[in-house]
């Protein structure tokens, strides 16, 4: 949740309800969806809003009939000018960590989403994106508070660079806050096993509040099967905007050893809109740049790049979930992903791909070549791996388990934590 900004203020009626929907459970199976910041965005059906998760998340709670309403907000321009001033850093990426820190920033986010919260709205459960807004003020009585997240700011903190020039301080006060949030939150949803285990660890939170439902691929349904799928074009894609975090750095140097046991290997880079590749790194890297899913023209030639690759490899230094590696595995495409977070979750090694230690460049480059050698390997670790996403990584799922979570949270509270599958 730590990244890109966007977006006006932007309130948005959900579409009409699903089959699951029934007025008279309003008080107990219906909440309202609230995000805020430009950190994650202001529209939850923005297609860039919270790197695409909002729109599916939300479209799909409406189906399922578990929410009311939907909306996100910013803070004035006036105040977040003078915020942005006060955290002012000559370093942008420093300046940008300062101002997102900012606990300031978390109250008058709170106060704009109570703002926007009607008296009928009141009567109605909340669940919040993220753990930035104290909202348990501002409930009616006996009205339940959730959150969902595919990260934290004690998992954040884990990222190269997060803390460079920041204060034990400010981070405390972070910290400080995020936890009290945690405090008046009936149930913590998270995408993954490794984030629940965090606000446990890190933040005291009984594990008894924390439930794991996962996450779904941003896509609108799940791609065909390609049973004549061509598994030996020795073709490797990569995948995200921030290809240093992402571990493009290491690929670029493993790939240079997958290319001479495998001259014709081909990497295709998409996400990075800039990207200068070093003369000696270059040979077989195929630069794509950044392809949107607004632009017909990108998403046809996106879709040729997958039909092309055998191979999906994202060796992150940091990374708080990924839906980009499940989205290629719907494609029946294995990946190869950083033995870390929660990837273990997504990937079985020999199963639907294989996990490396960040950072290790030899690790990653003698498991792509072992990899490359063997196509029959690959289409069954693809067959998997879209196995695997249709039946626990779409958002009719993930719904699905946040629907039964609520109603058997309306039980006496249970003792243990939950991961469901």
């Amino acid at each position: 949740m730590y990244d890109a900004l966007t977006g006006p203020l932007s309130v948005r009626a959900p579409e009409e309800p699903g089959p699951y929907h029934d007025n008279s459970m309003t008080s107990t199976s219906t909440f309202i969806g609230v995000m805020g910041s430009e950190l994650i965005g202001t529209d939850p059906y923005d297609e860039n809003a919270w790197s695409g998760i909002s729109r599916h998340f939300f479209t799909e709670c409406s189906a399922q009939g578990i929410l009311h309403r939907a909306f996100g907000v910013e803070v004035n321009r006036v105040l977040r000018a003078a915020l942005m001033l006060r955290n002012f850093s000559p370093e942008r990426d420093v300046w940008r960590r300062k101002f997102y820190l900012d606990t300031t920033y978390y109250d008058l986010l709170s106060r704009k989403i109570a703002r926007n919260l009607s008296a009928s709205d009141r009567h109605y459960d909340v669940l919040q994106i993220g753990g930035i807004y104290r909202l348990r003020p501002m409930l009616a009585p006996g009205r339940r508070l959730f959150s969902y997240h595919d990260a934290n700011l004690a998992q954040a903190m884990r990222a190269p660079h997060f803390t460079k020039d920041l204060t034990q301080k400010r981070l405390s006060r972070a910290l400080g806050y995020e936890r009290s949030v945690y405090e008046s939150i009936d149930i913590i949803f998270t995408m993954s096993d490794y984030l629940a285990s965090t606000f446990v660890e890190c933040f005291g939170v009984e594990a008894r509040r924390v439930r794991t439902i996962g996450a779904g691929i941003n896509l609108d349904a799940l791609p065909a099967a390609a049973p004549d799928k061509e598994y030996g074009s020795k073709k490797l894609l990569f995948v995200g905007v921030d290809f240093k975090r992402k571990g493009g750095v290491q690929l670029l140097q493993a790939f240079q050893t997958v290319r001479r046991a495998h001259p014709t290997a081909e990497l295709y880079v998409v996400g990075p809109r800039a990207l200068t590749i070093p003369g000696e790194l270059s040979p077989g890297v195929v630069s794509v740049g950044f392809l949107s899913k607004r632009n017909p023209a990108h998403m046809q030639r996106f879709a040729r790049i997958l039909a092309a690759s055998s191979l999906f490899v994202m060796p992150s230094l940091y990374e708080p979930f990924g839906i980009a590696p499940l989205e290629a595995m719907a494609h029946s495409i294995p990946a190869v992903l950083t033995n870390d977070w929660a990837f273990p979750e997504m990937v079985t090694p020999g199963i639907n791909g294989e996990l490396v230690k960040a950072g290790d460049t030899e690790d990653l480059a003698n498991k792509l070549i072992a990899l490359l050698c063997d196509p029959d390997k690959l289409r069954a670790m693809g067959a998997a791996g879209r196995a695997l996403v249709a039946d626990r990584f779409t958002w009719p799922a993930v719904v699905g388990r946040l629907r039964n979570e609520l109603m058997r949270s309306q039980q006496p509270a249970l003792d243990e934590p939950v991961s469901v599958r």
